[in-house]
């Protein structure tokens, strides 16, 4: 098959052979998204708010790497094509333009230098998206929008049928919910309750801190809310009050 969604689907295909496990299903999508167009890297991601995003799967450790960037700094080309339900392609001064932190952190801690980002639709619809990673800028442009969009709702549509086999399970909810990409990044919500209980203000506050402590140390929101967790991080300064 030579158009993208018949190369998605080959491609899905064969790595369910491979890995059949239903937790997994969002990582083999990404997987095959990645083989069906001309891309270095691929993540899928549900939003439910501003600040309430799961990463659900990665082709690699480097995309999973990137989409973490995103949510760390609170900005990047995912964001904005959630927000405003259309696809955003990006690189080079462009990206540098309009998501300064995103960009430069995307170029100090990857390999990455562009960076297409869609809206899954289906049972997602206004909550998935798909990110694709390109290391050479000049490449977002052979990225077809038309085979992007093919490739988005043939992942839509897997997610849909997921969902829907998913009565049976614990609350409903489906297996790939409780892996351990979701399971890094609720901690970092369980880190804003802690901060807000042990310290005062608003949970925007606290996360606001969160970021500054991870862009000081070079770090992602994952592993600092890991230490806030387990103590190992300072109390808000004092106001001298």
């Amino acid at each position: 098959m030579d158009d993208a969604a018949g190369r998605f689907a080959a491609a899905l295909t064969a790595l369910e052979l491979g890995s059949p496990d239903p937790a997994l299903l969002p990582e083999r999508l990404a997987r095959a998204c990645a083989a069906a167009l001309p891309v270095d890297g691929a993540g899928l991601t549900c939003t439910f708010s501003a600040d309430r995003r799961l990463p659900i799967g990665s082709s690699d450790a480097e995309a999973a790497a990137a989409e973490r960037l995103q949510f760390t700094v609170g900005e990047g080309p995912c964001l904005t094509a959630h927000v405003e339900q259309r696809t955003v392609a990006t690189a080079g001064d462009e990206m540098a333009a309009r998501w300064p932190v995103y960009a430069a952190e995307l170029a100090l801690r990857t390999r990455y230098r562009g960076v297409v980002s869609a809206p899954v639709p289906g049972a997602l619809s206004r909550t998935a998206a798909v990110n694709v990673f390109l290391r050479r800028a000049e490449d977002v442009a052979a990225v077809d929008e038309a085979d992007l969009l093919a490739v988005a709702a043939a992942m839509g549509a897997a997610l849909g049928d997921d969902l829907a086999g998913s009565a049976g399970r614990p609350l409903g909810m489906p297996a790939w919910l409780d892996g351990e990409p979701v399971a890094d990044r609720q901690q970092v919500w369980r880190a804003v309750g802690f901060l807000v209980g042990r310290d005062g203000g608003s949970a925007g506050a606290a996360i606001a801190r969160l970021r500054a402590r991870a862009f000081t140390l070079g770090r992602d929101l994952e592993s600092v809310a890991a230490a806030v967790l387990a103590g190992e991080e300072p109390s808000a300064p004092s106001s001298g009050r």
